[in-house]
């Protein structure tokens, strides 16, 4: 990953005691070019470093292996491009038992998010779209359509309700074995109830009902599936070769099992199913490693898959109508919501992050751009039933963040 630069500071806001980045985007000096120049010659890879050895970081992850925390994880730490430390601890499946690797693939929840958020922005570039379009021009048999922007679906301020939230017992335990087509995945987010929570552009309320639509619009404009647009356009380019988003038949020694606490079982831990790919559509539907997801935020800071413009887009805070900025008052380290993307600081310092959470799984991806630094760690635990899930998941994130930041 290449230098960094910090462009557009337009100031802070303080909101609630924490101050954000207020129109601050981190833009890679390979991602600007002046009009009429090309791009300079690839220059050729260099060969990748050997991973750190951190003690520290290893005793953090086995011990939350050790006291069931999760049955298992992988982290991976990556900084200026180049992977400093990629590990798996405890077992992706318990029965037969199979050990997490660097390559075992987990699902990533709403990490997916900023995919759809890519796609969305690489089809404006197209011209295909406007950001501000109303969502009619390409649903326009959805409730309401003519007044919710694209641009308020890819931020949650288009006042949506989730279709995931709230649904009875008996279709999401459908949803996790049936793949749906495009039609019978938005058949089922009109029938949620309800499909709404306030006007657009009023507040900032977690929509993946808004992300499931956006996954659709780039179907119907691209001819492409979801799953083959995201192959071709983003995770190839990003030399993501363990990610993708899958029927729910695959199966394969390297793909974790969901599972959640049961300290009634000999292992501590019940296996739990996710809805299927297909159902969690834009909002929720990918798999991934650890290392894969570290490629992916190296090679948006590269300008390898957004211009500079989209990628300013997707990493500055998103305002309401009155003018005011769009924030998740719950989120006190991240309040501060892009287009896909959650923005906040660690110590002073801005990063930008998604956190993905689904029946079985949980993850984050988080970079720090002015330190070129970026983490990503996967459970196949959703941290239910477990008070000391989340505590033990923010000791490893600062213990590998203090690694990464002084390697």
């Amino acid at each position: 990953m290449r230098r960094d630069v910090l462009a557009g500071v337009a100031g802070g806001l303080t909101a609630g005691g924490l101050t954000l980045w207020a129109g601050a985007t981190y833009l890679p000096k390979a991602a600007i070019r002046l009009p009429g120049t090309s791009a300079p010659a690839e220059p050729a890879p260099a060969p990748e470093p050997p991973l750190k050895d951190w003690p520290t970081l290893d005793a953090v992850a086995q011990r939350m292996i050790e006291r069931k925390v999760t049955p298992g994880l992988s982290l991976s730490v990556m900084r200026d491009g180049h992977l400093l430390y990629s590990a798996g601890y405890g077992r992706s499946q318990l029965a037969p038992s199979h050990d997490v690797t660097p390559h075992t693939g987990f699902r990533i929840a709403s990490i997916s998010k900023q995919f759809t958020a890519a796609a969305i922005l690489l089809l404006a570039e197209a011209g295909k779209l406007s950001l501000g379009d109303p969502l009619a021009r390409f649903i326009p048999d959805f409730p309401r359509a003519d007044v919710m922007t694209l641009r308020q679906l890819l931020s949650h301020t288009a006042g949506l309700d989730d279709y995931l939230s709230g649904r009875h017992a008996d279709i999401l335990t459908a949803a996790q074995t049936h793949d749906y087509t495009q039609q019978g995945l938005l058949e089922a987010i009109k029938t949620s109830d309800p499909l709404f929570r306030c006007p657009p552009g009023m507040k900032w309320v977690y929509s993946n009902t808004g992300f499931a639509l956006l996954g659709i619009v780039v179907e119907r404009l691209s001819g492409l599936s979801l799953a083959e647009f995201c192959r071709q356009r983003l995770f190839i380019p990003a030399g993501m070769s363990r990610t993708g988003i899958d029927p729910v038949t695959l199966s394969a020694p390297d793909l974790c099992e969901g599972h959640r606490a049961n300290r009634s079982l000999r292992d501590g831990f019940g296996q739990v199913w996710p809805v299927s790919p297909s159902f969690a559509g834009g909002s929720g539907g990918v798999r991934s490693t650890s290392a894969d997801l570290c490629r992916w935020h190296a090679a948006l800071l590269t300008g390898k898959i957004l211009k500079a413009s989209s990628l300013a887009a997707m990493l500055t805070p998103t305002r309401l109508k009155d003018d005011s900025f769009a924030l998740d008052r719950e989120n006190t380290r991240a309040p501060g919501y892009g287009l896909g993307m959650r923005l906040g600081f660690i110590d002073g310092t801005p990063f930008f992050t998604h956190s993905g959470r689904i029946n079985g799984f949980t993850g984050q991806l988080l970079t720090l751009p002015t330190q070129r630094l970026t983490l990503a760690v996967l459970y196949n635990c959703d941290g239910a039933n477990d008070g000391g899930f989340f505590p033990a998941q923010h000791d490893l994130r600062q213990e590998a963040i203090r690694l990464g930041r002084m390697a």
